[in-house]
């Protein structure tokens, strides 16, 4: 096996730490399913999944044997800051946005959705680069965290908690590669969620010169010359007309590229990757999941009636509070009453052997006070055995004599 160098870092392994670096700084995400889904909805939750990378964990298996709680447990130390769920019902999907650690929630309705094989099957030409997905996409929307009604000022505060910020002076175009546009629809009341690719094409190259750029050199067989195939006509397609001016932008020139050329004018190009959503805001809760309901489009409540289940709420906090402080009273007693216990049999062990010791001392008295009785009356040492404890067996007893003698072989 060959010697690690120290003190060297690989390019990938310079590339996987500069990553793991931004990603730090960036907001995390969970995106997982609960409850029975079937293998769509565990497909659209896979391509979301692909939307938030890097900035989420792409291989979790089996969430269904871990409750919240883990989830919330171990949220803080991996800085996941969402938590995207998944369900689905008899009365259809679920989307529900949920704040780490303690809320609020959103939940969504999935009227509409169209899963990523779907968007590229549509697409004549389509844009796949893994070194895309290298970078967390952008957020693109119409919606305002100081506008609107406070249900539309929630959720656009959400969405942009759970994107990384960009800051226009400090950010790298080459690295903004996917964008994520969420727009409202006022008059439906819906938000339509997609993916795109973002591309940045030089602008006033016709289709031959920017194969050359690409560095691929064509099929020249069928020409006499390089300035036919440059000057063929019908080498500009429709698809590759000049884009609206509102679209180009001014490109900084490359490192590799000469000074001299300056910036450049450049087309921007979305490329759509899916998936497509198309959502219906139906709850906001305070808490995790659970809570107070601060938005409903269902159901509008009272006054009277969030006065009523202000009480309830309050009545049953408290009676799970007093179930847990019960609870926490029996496990004290049953500690301390398992201590007494063990503090009582070992003291019942130590008495019984304080016992035992006095016994056997009390017996040794009684046998020297019997031999020393037998000296008395018959003037005679007593034999050995004449004393001994009856309930020594006779193969632990002293000899004391010399040596036992020899049994005789029979002979035949």
């Amino acid at each position: 096996m060959p010697r690690r160098k120290l003190g060297r870092l690989t390019r990938k392994n310079r590339r996987e730490a500069k990553t793991r670096t931004v990603t730090e700084q960036h907001p995390q995400c969970f995106v997982i399913t609960r409850g029975n889904a079937g293998p769509t909805l565990s497909k659209l939750m896979q391509d979301f999944r692909n939307v938030m990378e890097p900035n989420t964990a792409s291989r979790l298996r089996n969430t269904k044997r871990n409750s919240l709680k883990d989830f919330v447990a171990i949220a803080a130390t991996l800085h996941v800051t969402h938590l995207v769920i998944f369900t689905q019902t008899k009365l259809g999907m679920y989307l529900k946005l949920c704040r780490l650690p303690h809320g609020p929630s959103l939940i969504f309705r999935i009227n509409n959705f169209a899963q990523c094989k779907d968007v590229l099957s549509t697409i004549k030409k389509q844009h796949t680069n893994p070194g895309m997905y290298l970078m967390g996409p952008c957020l693109m929307t119409n919606l305002q965290p100081e506008e609107g009604d406070l249900q539309l000022q929630l959720v656009a505060k959400m969405f942009l908690d759970m994107f990384p910020t960009i800051t226009p002076h400090e950010a790298k175009t080459k690295s903004i590669q996917r964008c994520c546009l969420i727009h409202f629809d006022a008059e439906e009341g819906v938000f339509d969620f997609r993916h795109y690719a973002i591309q940045v094409v030089p602008v006033g190259l016709s289709k031959a010169v920017k194969k050359f750029k690409k560095r691929k050199l064509p099929d020249l067989s069928n020409f006499t010359d390089v300035s036919e195939f440059m000057t063929k006509s019908g080498m500009l397609s429709e698809s590759e007309a000049e884009d609206d001016p509102s679209a180009q932008v001014t490109v900084p020139p490359s490192k590799k590229a000469s000074k001299k050329l300056g910036p450049q004018k450049s087309s921007v190009r979305l490329s759509e990757l899916g998936p497509r959503l198309t959502l219906q805001l139906m709850k906001i809760e305070e808490g995790l999941l659970e809570g107070k309901v601060l938005y409903s489009s269902l159901y509008i409540k009272s006054a009277e009636e969030k006065l009523e289940l202000e009480k309830r709420r309050r009545v049953k906090k408290q009676l799970k509070a007093k179930r847990k402080k019960e609870q926490e009273e029996n496990v004290e007693a049953k500690k301390k009453k398992k201590e007494e216990h063990k503090k009582k049999c070992l003291e019942g062990m130590s008495s019984k052997k304080e016992n035992r010791g006095k016994a056997e001392a009390e017996e040794e008295d009684d046998d020297d006070d019997d031999a020393q009785y037998f000296r008395e009356e018959v003037g005679e040492e007593p034999d050995t055995d004449l004393f001994q404890k009856k309930d020594v067996p006779l193969h632990k007893r002293k000899r004391t004599g010399g040596k036992p003698p020899r049994k005789k072989l029979k002979s035949k």
